[in-house]
């Protein structure tokens, strides 16, 4: 089992490569991060300010060594294929490999509206991204691409240079059937929120999705989060608590040896990779203590 961190670019850029270098120097296996450019709810003079995604991704594979990166995921909504094909693989090379492109179909109206990007129906988010996929996966690996799409068109489209990993790996979220059917045919990875116990429904359904695409489920690596709130106190404990019933995430709290028994369930489930924001974690020195506390708890499922 692989274990990861993902880091919000919401955090300053400096607490950002702090985790990042971190997480490079040690047991975990990837950071990844999101594709937002503002939160639903920002307004002037009240903002989260996030950091874009590729450029932050490009920065970090300049600042590591050895571990992974990807995005958890690329909206197939605000950028053409092409220009996320070329992202990719420019990003593979400057890491020397170690880039795994995460898409999705895009969902946060706010985003869109503001900058005048077609969302659609969920039908057509889902049509948009089939196609972007199809893009993406010709211009990674043939010398050219030729495409005829309702939302994108290309003719003889060139792709140079390559990227260094042949298949570049392709993570997608998502677990509507339709999505489940893209994955099936296309990604190497999947991802999806989950609370532990709650993973292997939609897993089930993706492997009944392979089954149709002719394609063993196992060649599918699977990957899940919930917010971890890390607690060493029964005041902490509480405060946890509150935290889980008001928000829409899944969230697993506890001391570090309970959350490794969280993984220890997704595991039994068939999740291959837990994935740990940095969204329940303390602010500040604290926060690669709690890093440290569970690399050391979940060391036993490695």
């Amino acid at each position: 089992m692989r274990f990861s961190v993902w880091p919000s670019t919401t955090n300053s850029w400096e607490d950002l490569l702090e985790l990042a270098q971190f997480a490079d120097d040690g047991f975990w296996h990837s950071v990844y991060v999101a594709d937002h450019f503002m939160s639903a709810g920002d307004e002037p003079g009240r903002t989260t300010d996030w950091l874009e995604a590729t450029a932050v991704v490009a920065a970090l594979a300049t600042a590591t060594s050895r571990i992974r990166l990807a995005h958890l995921v690329l909206s197939m909504t605000f950028r053409h294929p092409a220009v996320l094909a070329n992202v990719a693989a420019t990003i593979d090379r400057i890491s020397n490999g170690r880039f795994t492109l995460g898409l999705g179909a895009g969902w946060q109206e706010t985003e869109h509206r503001q900058y005048g990007l077609a969302l659609g129906t969920p039908k057509e988010r889902v049509d948009r991204f089939a196609e972007g996929l199809t893009i993406i996966s010709g211009l990674l690996t043939d010398e050219t691409t030729t495409f005829d799409g309702r939302y994108y068109q290309l003719t003889g489209a060139l792709c140079e240079p390559k990227p260094v990993q042949s298949p570049l790996p392709l993570l997608v979220g998502g677990t509507g059937p339709r999505m489940l059917r893209l994955i099936a045919r296309h990604a190497h990875g999947w991802n999806q929120w989950s609370a532990p116990g709650g993973f292997g429904e939609r897993s089930a359904a993706l492997d009944l999705a392979c089954e149709t695409e002719g394609r063993d489920p196992a060649a599918v690596w699977r990957s899940t989060q919930a917010v971890i709130i890390v607690t060493d106190s029964p005041e902490a404990e509480a405060a946890a608590k509150s935290a889980a019933e008001s928000m829409p995430q899944p969230v697993v709290y506890g001391p570090p040896a309970r959350i490794a028994e969280a993984a220890q369930t997704w595991r039994e489930e068939g999740v291959d990779e837990v994935i740990v924001p940095d969204l329940g974690m303390p602010r500040g020195p604290a926060r690669l203590d709690a890093y440290r506390a569970l690399a050391e708890a979940f060391s036993p499922l490695a």
